[in-house]
């Protein structure tokens, strides 16, 4: 879907300027690294809880726009 896809395009964006490993970053909010993937590739219909770790892992507030 193509919000999915925006999300990860966004999610990948602000870890990497963050210095954060795919594998690193999943270890550190507890999502498996697989999963990060299906996210980053917009592959997944993330869950409110694990967007929401996503959000507080980037240090980011979860809004609409």
């Amino acid at each position: 879907a193509p919000l999915q896809r925006r999300l990860g395009t966004v999610v990948r964006r602000l870890r990497r300027d963050q210095g954060h490993s795919q594998e690193g970053f999943a270890d550190y909010i507890g999502v498996h690294r697989t999963t990060m993937g299906r996210i980053e590739r917009g592959d997944f219909n993330v869950t409110l809880d694990t967007l929401q770790r996503v959000a507080k892992g980037l240090r980011v507030a979860v809004s609409p726009s």
